[in-house]
């Protein structure tokens, strides 16, 4: 793929994440996953995160855990911590526990591999919440 094709691609993804179809955020979110090291489509997941539909919410946040590293799973354990009062996000946690349990990703594996002082105190919540969801 050439140069001017990935950008055109990336751009593509973008315009489709903002669009006011649901179906059409959804499918983007996959989309962006191909165009994780662009920092700009990994900030627009993170965003996706934030979404007043939950399903957009989880997917963008599996891509990012699935795709993204330790630094994508960072991003999710954040928002796990900054919205821990919001039923939405339970379903992110669950996701994450089901990656886990299921062998699919060592969540808590890569997450206690994270450096501490890369944890910022919204993320240390979300750790240790989803610890807890675990019985770890």
């Amino acid at each position: 793929m050439s140069d001017n094709s990935k950008g055109s691609g990336l751009e593509a993804a973008l315009d489709a994440s903002r669009s006011s179809d649901a179906m059409i955020r959804v499918a983007a979110i996959i989309e962006l996953g191909d165009y994780i090291e662009h920092p700009e489509a990994r900030k627009r997941l993170e965003e996706l995160m934030d979404d007043d539909i939950v399903t957009i919410e989880v997917d963008a946040a599996e891509v990012l855990v699935k795709v993204g590293g330790p630094s994508g799973l960072l991003s999710v354990l954040d928002v796990l911590g900054r919205r821990e009062d919001d039923p939405d996000v339970d379903y992110i946690a669950y996701m994450l526990q089901n990656l886990d349990s299921g062998g699919e990703l060592p969540v808590l594996a890569i997450a206690s591999s994270i450096d501490d002082d890369r944890l910022s105190a919204a993320a240390r919540t979300g750790l240790a919440n989803l610890r807890r969801l675990m019985g770890r």
